[in-house]
């Protein structure tokens, strides 16, 4: 990849307009091209072998045709038919041998290939300026899904799709050339005739790309409101948003599902035209007569000719519905090479820049005037003027949204300026190089910003090469070090998706070590006590104030205790400095300082007193309101590899599956009528070919003419029952699939969505893998049930019919041909069971790999403040060595796999030849008996290999299954309103007090029961009556929160609202009478009103507004 400079003035950083074909070979390199070109003529080789048979073929057939069986030529005639059979034999052992290359060598290069897409991607990604994350180019969701699912898809059709397409393409071409060898005149004469063939299928794959590109964006949208939901799920159930998520999301998933309705009638349209061969075949056979009679062609000849030709138009209608997956893949490559190729406007990475040789850490806000990109009409900061001495600590106090933190966001140019300068050591900090100067900074948020890996590679984060001795030192200097120890991993505990299986004071001490470790010149702390508990806080206040000394320290504080020691501190306000001084200067003043510092006097007592109770002045409702507040977050809950909750996987349920698909019982009537004409189709068709070919051996011209029309009129029925057939059966089973896919996502989310929170405190069960979940695993569950009932039923037909047929004509050799039937079934068997296990394997060693993807998607802001791309990449690299290990061993199996079935299938038409001719041989059956009964057996093997070569979707479907009635099966563990209605008439309370009593509670979180985190606790709160819980970080305080709200069950004791056990209570109906406001808080999607409208969708316009004015955040929103 070339590297991407950031242009030296504002016009050269956008974006590149530069055509992007979306090509899926991304960064194939020498040896995947090595790879390519090997399994291109392994899949060439496998094409080709079908002719090459085909020239065996014709001379077996006129050695049986015109052979005199019945005369005493009978060992010339068996030579002649053993020699063809031999031929067969090699010719099996040769593709066996290609068809192995073709296999292994495609199934390895697209591992290789994908997990260069997958860092490359990745890589661009993290790279990108803040601002794009902040805009609607490209957001969070739509960027995780291509890590996911766009690149799964590009390895799907590398694998897969790609080689099968080389082969059919090569029996199509092959085909005709063979052709024009074996008889020009009928050759020359049909060529135009396959312009029948394909045309429609470039009408079916330039719709098709309109339709997938549609689809795409709708469910992009559907996905993120899930995935907002699934990581907020705690906000979710606080504010009984369940059935508004699920309503929103069912909304997008309608038009998806008209979209794939659209699609299954193109597919129908396109397969349907295939049988268009048919009626090609009649000509052919009307013609070929004529080319007999008049111009001694021989009758095995123009069966070859025929047949190849024919073989090769059927080829391309197998190769059709392949043009689907291209079109979906390129769409993938598109929106990845997009990404890939974007220009960042503010390029870390660019070499270009000053590189001074000592900083001192003086900086200066130059009448700076900014506003965000996303928000060009909202001006954040106006005429903001600031000048920080090198090495003293300047505070920066303020109303929430006057500019506090953009401030320091320019300072680490996480934005450019729109008029004005700043400057780092009288330097125009765009003229740094950007990455060496993040260098010198330190940053400590109010976002931890950490990562689901230990608690080691997350201080790592802030020095990559640090020592033990360091990390142990940084530890110690943010407090963090006495709890990490007591962990039962150390600093090797793994602290869950975003840190989540710790307290948020323990995440915020972590993050204050992984800055500190930096040693860095310039140190910026926005809100970087604030989730700290008093004793923790002034701790770490000491740490953070030595580490301040002789560093330029710039400050954002709520806290102004705090910065009291700060050399200046600076009052914004509506995104200018206001007023400037030291503490004692700003409160001489008696201004805007002063007036900040006696409001939060008034907090300071109320924190002095931690066991009171003080009745509250807010002047409440004739239904009391109780407020719970706390100094800083709840306990430790780290996750356990040794005890997750494990649930037993049930079989896959095929009636299950069809039971949620019965409101289609109609479609799935009509689709599988269909189905069985279809598929009884191939066995007349193959009757009526080898009655064909024995018409061409008989010496009566006028008897061939009769027996040529009669079976170029069945040619001809076949072609408009086949168009008609497959129409009607792709649309409805796509109707049936679309709704089907619907109905799973939904009562799949509706599933999670009752589940205890500690469910989703599982490694596991992140929000980017559920949503994983509900995205692949449905769509696959659509092609387990929609194509496996059309498959099943169309094969049934075909194998029934042809095998009466088989046995009606010649049944000697039909029951030896069926006999050896069920080797090539075993063969499609052994490949789907290897590759299920061998794709599950994969998948869930790619899982962990996609999660440091997504919250390094997540974290961007933290990963570009600390210029730890290099650091995120090796992570995701070291998560790759197993994916990388088990696709080897795929490749290995997908070769052998691919190799035997065709070896097996020539092998069994040597047998079958070579017991035929001895059948011809003794006068048992005629040369037409062998060839009508072979076509029509032969047949029957065309429907099972076709059935074979769909079980890698159904080895990947039987799964997907398993997984969805895994989630519908589960009982959670906390039952919701209809659980508890069935078993307790007295669920719900007349009215809520708001009494809350909590006696001897023992508390462990189910992810660490071996970590009390509450013992014998009791609190008994009167309605009306506000308290305050204080204590260390860790020790408890937010579960008790999340017990009162029943996110958990305790293990012992009691949790009661108004006298009444609160597991006793409708757990939804009693949620919504509480309200959460917790320390990290999740904004959704969509506008103001529909975020302050969330607890309550039917609130009125007037309702919002003061609910706005009561949070003081009405003026900023208006």
């Amino acid at each position: 990849m070339d590297e991407l400079k950031e242009g030296k003035n504002k016009g050269e950083g956008k974006n590149q307009k530069k055509h992007i074909k979306g090509s899926i070979f991304l960064f194939a390199d020498g040896r995947d091209v090595a790879l390519m070109v090997m399994g291109t003529i392994g899949a060439v080789g496998d094409g080709c072998s079908v002719n090459c048979l085909l020239l065996f073929v014709s001379g077996l057939f006129n050695s049986l045709g015109y052979g005199k069986a019945q005369t005493d030529n009978h060992v010339d005639f068996m030579q002649n038919v053993e020699k063809y059979c031999l031929y067969f034999v090699y010719l099996g052992l040769a593709v066996l041998v290609v068809a192995y290359m073709e296999g292994y060598c495609w199934s390895r290069t697209s591992e290789r290939q994908v997990l260069k897409i997958r860092h490359k991607y990745l890589e661009a990604i993290l790279r990108q300026e803040v601002a794009f994350f902040d805009s609607q180019e490209a957001t969070t969701s739509e960027i995780i899904n291509s890590i996911s699912k766009d690149t799964s898809l590009i390895q799907e059709v590398l694998s897969e799709k790609v080689p099968l397409f080389i082969m059919h393409s090569t029996i199509f071409i092959s085909g005709l050339a063979f052709s024009i060898y074996f008889s020009w005149r009928l050759s020359l004469v049909a060529l135009p005739l396959v312009l029948l063939l394909i045309i429609p299928g470039l009408i079916y794959g330039k719709y098709l790309l309109y339709l997938s590109h549609k689809s795409h964006k709708v469910y992009a949208k559907a996905n993120a409101i899930v995935e907002q939901a699934l990581s907020s799920i705690k906000t979710i159930y606080s504010f009984t948003a369940e059935k508004s998520i699920v309503e929103r999301y069912a909304t997008l998933l309608d038009k998806t599902v008209k979209l794939g309705i659209k699609q299954g009638l193109a597919k129908g349209l396109a397969v349907g035209s295939t049988g268009l061969s048919f009626a090609i075949w009649a000509f052919l056979a009307w013609y070929g007569s004529r080319l007999v009679m008049y111009h001694g062609e021989s009758g095995g000849r123009i069966y070859a000719a025929g047949i190849s030709f024919i073989l090769g138009g059927l080829s391309l209608g197998m190769a059709l519905p392949e043009v689907k997956h291209f079109v979906e893949a390129s769409i993938a490559a598109k929106r990845i090479l997009e990404r890939i190729n974007r220009l960042p406007r503010i390029n870390a990475e660019d070499p270009d820049g000053i590189k001074l040789d000592d900083i001192h850490g003086e900086v200066e806000f130059d009448l700076v005037q900014f506003t965000y990109p996303s928000r060009p009409d909202v001006v954040v900061l106006k005429d903001f003027n600031l000048r920080i001495p090198a090495g003293q600590t300047i505070a920066l106090v303020g109303s929430s949204g006057s500019g506090k933190s953009t401030a320091i966001a320019l300072l680490q140019r996480f934005y450019d300026v729109d008029v004005g300068t700043v400057r780092i050591d009288g330097v125009d900090i765009k003229k740094h190089q950007l990455k060496w100067i993040r260098k010198k900074m330190g940053l400590v948020s109010q976002d931890h910003a950490l990562f689901g890996t230990s608690i080691k590679d997350n201080i790592l984060f802030g020095k990559p090469d640090a020592t033990i001795s360091e990390i142990y030192a940084a530890a110690m200097t943010a407090n963090a070090h006495n709890f990490i120890r007591q962990l039962p991993e150390g600093y090797d505990t793994k602290i869950g998706e975003r840190g989540a299986l710790l307290s948020g004071g323990q995440k915020q001490r972590i993050a204050i070590a992984r800055a500190i470790i930096k040693n860095p010149a310039i140190l910026l702390l926005d809100e970087a006590t604030s989730a700290l508990d008093p004793e923790s806080e002034k701790l770490v206040q000491n740490a953070l104030d030595q580490a301040s000394m002789g560093r330029t320290t710039l400050v954002v504080a709520h806290k102004l205790s705090t910065i009291k020691n700060a050399d200046q501190i600076a009052v914004v306000d509506c995104g200018k400095i206001v007023e400037m001084g030291t503490h004692d200067e700003l409160i001489q003043k008696n201004s805007h300082y002063s007036r900040l510092v006696k409001l939060q006097r008034i907090s300071s007592n109320l924190d002095q007193e931690p066991e009171s109770f003080r009745p509250s002045s807010v002047a409440r409702s004739s239904a009391s309101r109780l407020s719970l507040t706390k100094a800083s977050p709840g306990s430790f809950s780290p996750y356990s590899d040794d005890q997750p909750c494990t649930i037993s996987s049930p079989d896959p349920s095929f009636s299950r599956l069809l039971a949620m698909n019965s409101p289609e019982w109609k479609q799935a009537v009509v689709g599988s009528l269909s189905a069985v004409i279809f598929g009884s189709l191939q066995p007349i068709y193959a009757f009526s070919i080898g009655g064909m070919i024995a018409a061409f051996f008989l010496h009566d011209h006028d008897e061939m003419q009769a027996v040529i029309r009669r079976y170029a009129l069945i040619f001809c029925s076949l072609s408009v029952v086949s168009i008609v057939v497959n129409l009607l059966q792709h649309y409805n089973f796509a109707y049936m699939g679309e709704q089907l896919t619907k109905r799973v996502r939904i009562r799949v989310l509706e599933k999670i969505l009752t589940f205890e929170a500690a469910w989703f405190d599982e490694e596991s069960h992140s929000s980017g893998a559920l949503c994983s979940r509900l995205s692949n695993e449905a769509s696959l569950v659509k092609t387990l049930v929609a194509d496996r009932i059309s498959l099943l039923v169309q094969t049934a037909s075909g194998v029934v019919i042809a095998m009466t047929m088989g046995l009606v004509v010649a049944w000697k050799l039909a029951l030896v041909m069926i006999a050896i039937q069920p080797s090539t079934m075993i063969c499609y068997y052994a490949k789907k069971v290897v590759l299920s296990k061998v794709s599950v394997a994969l998948a869930e060693a790619q899982h962990a790999s996609t999660q440091i993807a997504i919250e390094a998607v997540y974290n961007h802001r933290m990963v570009t403040s600390f210029g730890c791309a290099d650091k995120v990449l090796d992570l995701f690299k070291q998560a790759q060595e197993e994916p990388v290990k088990a696709s080897r061993k795929k490749a290995w199996v997908a070769g052998l796999a691919t190799g035997t079935s065709p070896c097996l299938a020539f092998l069994t038409w040597a047998l079958d030849f070579w017991y035929g001719g001895k059948l011809a041989q003794s006068g048992e059956i005629s040369a037409g008996d062998v060839f009508k009964t072979f076509f029509i057996l032969v047949s029957t093997g065309k429907v099972i290999a076709d059935a074979g070569s769909m079980t890698s979707d159904l080895a990947k479907g039987a799964k997907a299954v398993a997984s969805v009635f895994e989630v519908l099966d589960r009982q959670s563990l906390i039952l919701g309103s209809s659980k508890m209605d069935q078993q307790n008439g007295e669920s719900k309370l007349k009215m809520i007090q708001g009494k809350i009593d909590i006696r001897k509670v023992d508390f462990a979180y189910p992810t660490r029961p071996q970590c009390p985190v509450l013992r014998d606790f009791s609190l008994d709160v009167k309605a009306g009556m506000s308290v305050g819980l204080v204590g260390r970080s860790g020790c408890g305080k937010s579960t008790v929160i999340s017990l009162i709200q029943r996110f958990y069950d305790v293990d012992r004791g009691v949790v009661r609202i108004d006298n009444t056990d609160v597991r006793e209570l409708d757990t939804i109906w009693f949620r919504g009478f509480t309200a959460l406001v917790s320390q990290d808080p999740i904004i959704f999607s969509g506008s103001v009103h529909d975020n302050i409208a969330f607890g309550k969708p039917e609130a009125t316009e007037d309702e919002i507004i003061e609910a706005a004015r009561a949070a003081n955040a009405h003026d900023f929103i208006s």
